[in-house]
C-alpha cells in the first residue's frame, strides 16, 4: 500500500459522490508531500470542471486534475468508477 501522502510528486484521489449515465460528480484530494487539497470535480462525457473552488491545491496540479476527469470521461458506456487512484512523479503532466 503506498503512503497517504508521497515523497515526491502528488498523488490525485477521486470518489464518487453521484452518477448518472452521462455524468459524475467526484471528491478529489490531491496530496504532495506536505500537505493535501481538496475540490469537487464535475465529469461529464465531453469534459471536466471544476464546482467551486480548489482549496490548497496548487494550479498546476489541478490542470492535471481536470485532464484526469477529462480522460474519465471518454470511457464511453463505461460505469463510473466509484474510487480513483492516480501517483504522478515530479514533472509529468
Amino acid at each position: 500500500m503506498h503512503a497517504v501522502s508521497p515523497h515526491h510528486g502528488v498523488r490525485f484521489e477521486l470518489l464518487l459522490v453521484e452518477a448518472s449515465e452521462d455524468e459524475a460528480r467526484y471528491d478529489a484530494t490531491v496530496f504532495v508531500h506536505d500537505h493535501a487539497g481538496t475540490a469537487r470535480v464535475h465529469v461529464r462525457r465531453d469534459g471536466a470542471s471544476l464546482e467551486g473552488a480548489a482549496e490548497g491545491i496548487a494550479e498546476a496540479h489541478v490542470t492535471q486534475l481536470l485532464a484526469l476527469g477529462r480522460a474519465l470521461g471518454r470511457r464511453d458506456g463505461a460505469p463510473w468508477p466509484r474510487r480513483i487512484n492516480r501517483w504522478r512523479a515530479p514533472g509529468v503532466r
